[in-house]
């Protein structure tokens, strides 16, 4: 469930940081989240972006100040980020339907826009269509342009209509015979099969290309190229008209395959969307797909501790139980996590924190291997040591838990 820890943990931090300057790449480096996928994600499971989302609750905290105090309406506007009176103003009677003097003489006209708070109720994922398998490394050529993730849903679309009315509509698609080193390359390049997306500007910014498999040769000025690593892919399969089966596919892929895989998880800084060169896309039985490089926990951890006893003994409790069984077992040791999170301003010697230790060495031996007071130390170094642990933890836990754990662990 880590997607959903780092989501709620984002909703967290937006929270105590409404007042502050509030950067993307920041909140995605707390919770150890791609800026991309955490921007992505976030709107297909809230509905919102996460600027939006910002906006909404700045402006609902500001109407209840200037409702229920008498601070001045421009204290209000600069405490929420907002330079100046008109600028304030002008978003403020937009978000409310009124003006701030309107809601300070009648808080009845104030918009209400609470926190969100995060549920996924996991259904039906083995439903979807998806394959996770090996892909060579291979090289895209494409057009590509930057774009903010507060308006790609617009400007997209729109940039594919530009490339196709420049080049193809009235050459490529008519029949004709290419006119220009850029209509030659989407025709030897089969450009449009591919587009990728590539989380590497910042600021709430990311690189678009559409884009079609390298064979060689010249590339054009104005075009590009970008090499995809070999690596394992899963590959999520649509069927439908554009752009209503992405989007479907989309929604199932943040709201069920990622909450609740215990098996993989995302990896790089990109994802490739595949769109099938027969066929219309507005026909509804189109064909395309989304492709997102992941990471198998279990081939990691059978190499590296394949041959323990340990292993074998908990490989044996989790192929025996349900799918929905072991990811309860899991959220209960996260929770675990989450109560030393807890108390870890209490110092990892107390009464508390050694009771915890206990508690967890427990559940370990209870529901994984026998956990003895060295294969528990040895955990504990593990936590701190393994990047991918330690973020695992404090993004669910908060910031500082794994390294407290770990101390608690050796002043056992």
């Amino acid at each position: 469930m880590e997607w959903i820890a780092g989501l709620k943990q984002a909703l967290k931090y937006i929270e105590d940081n409404l007042e502050n300057e509030i950067d993307i790449n920041e909140i995605a480096e707390k919770i150890y989240i791609s800026p991309f996928y955490l921007q992505k994600g976030f709107s297909i499971v809230t509905g919102f972006s996460i600027g939006e989302y910002i906006r909404s609750r700045r402006l609902y905290e500001a109407a209840k100040i200037i409702s229920e105090t008498d601070e001045k309406i421009i204290d209000a506007a600069l405490r929420f980020g907002y330079e100046t009176p008109e600028s304030f103003t002008k978003a403020f009677s937009r978000f409310h339907g009124a003006s701030p003097n309107a809601v300070r003489k009648d808080a009845s006209l104030i918009r209400c826009f609470l926190p969100l708070k995060i549920r996924i109720e996991i259904t039906g994922g083995e439903k979807m269509d998806y394959t996770v398998s090996p892909m060579w490394g291979f090289k895209l050529i494409g057009f590509e342009r930057i774009f903010s993730q507060e308006t790609s849903y617009k400007e997209i679309p729109e940039f594919w209509d530009e490339i196709c009315e420049k080049y193809c509509n009235h050459t490529i698609y008519a029949g004709k015979a290419p006119s220009c080193s850029e209509e030659r390359a989407i025709i030897d390049n089969c450009i449009g099969e591919y587009a990728v997306c590539i989380d590497d500007v910042g600021n709430g910014k990311f690189r678009y290309i559409i884009a079609g498999k390298y064979t060689g040769g010249e590339v054009p000025e104005g075009m590009t190229l970008f090499e995809i690593p070999g690596g394992e892919w899963a590959k999520f399969n649509c069927v439908g008209s554009m752009p209503k089966a992405l989007q479907t596919v989309n929604t199932y892929i943040f709201k069920e395959w990622l909450p609740g895989n215990a098996e993989y998880e995302m990896s790089g800084n990109y994802n490739i969307e595949w769109y099938s060169c027969d066929g219309n896309k507005n026909d509804s039985d189109y064909r395309s797909a989304i492709w997102i490089p992941v990471r198998r926990f279990s081939d990691e951890a059978k190499e590296r501790w394949g041959e323990t006893d340990a292993y074998k003994e908990s490989e044996k409790k989790v192929s025996g139980r349900t799918a929905e069984q072991n990811a309860l077992i899991n959220d209960g040791l996260m929770e675990i996590f989450v109560r030393f999170g807890k108390i870890k301003d209490e110092g990892a010697s107390t009464a508390e924190a050694r009771s915890l230790v206990s508690e967890l060495q427990k559940y370990i031996s209870d529901n994984f291997y026998a956990c003895s007071d060295e294969k528990l130390s040895c955990l504990g170094e593990m936590y701190v040591g393994d990047e991918r642990f330690r973020k695992n933890i404090d993004r669910t836990a908060g910031e500082g838990t794994a390294e407290f754990v770990s101390e608690a662990i050796r002043n056992k």
